[in-house]
């Protein structure tokens, strides 16, 4: 994958949320135009953004290399979190 498809999905009219599928096996959801910022080597995803807000739970940074698809998301559709056992 590369900067510019990355800058591509960003930047598209009506954005569309996707899910970028890890080599991996890992995947993270961009839910949104500024949920995500290009890098020069990779992307900064924001965790859980607060929609009008500045503030996420965390953020991940994926190589760009590590990106091995782009899966377009349906509104409301998003990976189940894991959750920890106690």
């Amino acid at each position: 994958m590369t900067e510019s498809e990355l800058t591509d999905e960003l930047q598209k009219d009506l954005f569309t949320p996707f899910r970028l599928h890890l080599v991996s096996g890992k995947t993270v959801d961009v839910l949104g135009p500024t949920a995500a910022h290009t890098l020069k080597n990779a992307l900064l995803v924001l965790r859980n953004p607060t929609l009008g807000s500045p503030r996420a739970e965390g953020y991940d940074v994926v190589s760009y290399q590590n990106i091995e698809q782009i899966e377009q998301l349906e509104l409301g559709e998003r990976t189940p979190a894991k959750r920890k056992r106690a």
